[in-house]
Formats: C-alpha cells, structure tokens, sequence
C-alpha cells in the first residue's frame, strides 16, 4: 500500500493519489484508491464517486460493490458522516489486496493523519513548492519512517520547479505543474513520468 502524505491541506495530496493510481491504471494496473481523509473526505466528490464506499467495504461488502471504477481506477471514497472506526476497518481489509493501493492521508500529524500510515508499507510525499508547506512535509516524512512506511518520492505540486522540496529526503522529486481542474486528469503526463520512475 502506498500512501499520498503531506502536513499541510491543500497541497495536492488527493489530485497526486488520483493521478498516480491514474498513472498505474495506464499502464495495466488494477489500482485502487481509498479516502482515508477524516478531516476532508473529498476523493468522491473530486472523482465523482458515491461516497459510501469506506462504509461498504468496512461492513464486508465486496470492492466491486464498495469501489466505482473511473478512468481504470476502483475508487472507494467517504464522507464526513463516515464513522472513525470504519477508515480503520476498510483499510484493513485492503492490505490482503493483491492490487496496488492508493491510501489517501489526512495533513497533519495527528492520530487521524499518522493511522493510515500504518497500514502503508511505502508513502509519497506531496507539497507546494514553500517553504511552510515543505516544512510540514518534513514532519510527515519523519513521521511515515518512524512507522516503516518510508518515503520514497516526493511530489511538489504547482510548480515547475521543486523549490526547497529539493532538499527533502526522498531521492526521487517530481514536479506537477500548475493544470486547469481536474487536475489528476489534465496534469497526467507529469504523473505518468512520476509513475514511471517508482516502478
């Protein structure tokens, strides 16, 4: 499982879970992507998704019943009704997956940011290009190592260059540019240049 992270809202974390698991799904992959966001379950609506399916795979339904597929992607997405322990649960279930999953984290470095972490066994770090946003990129990665879900890459969003996301510890920093919305579909080039260099 991998995991789209970073400490601050509103860097790209949704828009990068998207458009790798996008990238993936490209290629002959059968990813799946699952909303993990307590704080702002937004991956349904940005996807077009019915938003109940945490709830259906946490209650044992089938992921073809929990999942809408777009773009070659089964996208499991929550709502702010969503119980708590329901994240937990369906991302459980997830982890005997043999597809490739997509964890969508919450910013922050809370309970509900640092869970999702868990079950993760790599993360990607997603940030702008400034400096606030880097250093709370810097917390999530010290954060995801400490839980053995390392970062392996980091994504700066809106930017053409990295910025002081260079200096973060993943080897592998990408750049998304600045694209008109959806940007997970519009920028899928870039991500598909991402994808390419983690596999």
């Amino acid at each position: 499982m991998l995991a789209v992270a970073g400490g601050k809202g509103g860097v790209g974390r949704t828009t990068t879970t998207l458009g790798l698991a996008a990238a993936a799904a490209r290629v002959g992959y059968a990813p799946v992507v699952v909303d993990a966001n307590r704080d702002c379950p937004d991956l349904a609506r940005r996807a077009t998704v019915d938003p109940a399916g945490v709830e259906t795979l946490a209650a044992g339904g089938p992921l073809s019943e929990a999942g809408e597929t777009t773009d070659g992607v089964a996208i499991i997405g929550a709502s702010y009704e969503t119980p708590a322990t329901d994240y937990e649960a369906a991302l459980q279930r997830l982890v005997e997956s043999s597809r490739p999953v997509f964890i969508d984290c919450p910013a922050g470095a809370g309970p509900d940011a640092t869970r999702p972490l868990w079950f993760a066994s790599r993360t990607v770090l997603a940030t702008t290009a400034t400096e606030r946003a880097v250093r709370a990129a810097e917390k999530t990665n010290a954060i995801a190592r400490r839980l053995d879900a390392p970062p392996i890459a980091t994504v700066v969003t809106r930017a053409e260059k990295p910025g002081p996301a260079v200096n973060l510890r993943p080897a592998l920093t990408a750049t998304v540019p600045t694209v008109d919305r959806p940007a997970w579909r519009r920028a899928g080039r870039a991500y598909d240049r991402v994808w390419r260099q983690l596999v």
